[in-house]
């Protein structure tokens, strides 16, 4: 996302990605913001479902056909409003809780 440096751990990437998310939520609904796609996601392959939820909040959506938690990098979005172009920050999580890998897409 837009200024997501960090020191390359999976913490500071975790801390980095739940600041801006906490900003993000607190903008008025249907704000325009600049975030993009994170790199470097796939360090968090490994990371808990409690280290994510911790660090990140509740997720935005949870797909539970494919066992995934999306993060939606924009403002509030208006009720039943639908894509926008904003990034979607997806972990899906094998068995044994962890993340097993981790996608990123602009919402359509």
């Amino acid at each position: 996302l837009a200024g997501c440096a960090t020191d390359g751990s999976p913490a500071a990437l975790l801390d980095s990605l739940g600041g801006q998310l906490s900003s993000m939520r607190t903008l008025p609904v249907n704000t325009a913001t600049n975030a993009r796609c994170p790199k470097g996601t796939d360090a968090l392959v490994g990371e808990s479902i409690s280290n994510l939820k911790s660090a990140l909040g509740e997720p935005d959506f949870i797909d539970r056909q494919d066992n995934s938690w999306w993060y939606f990098f924009t403002s509030p979005r208006p009720v039943l409003q639908f894509g926008g172009g904003f990034p979607q920050l997806g972990f899906k999580f094998g068995q044994d809780g962890l993340v097993s890998g981790a996608s990123c897409y602009y919402a359509r």
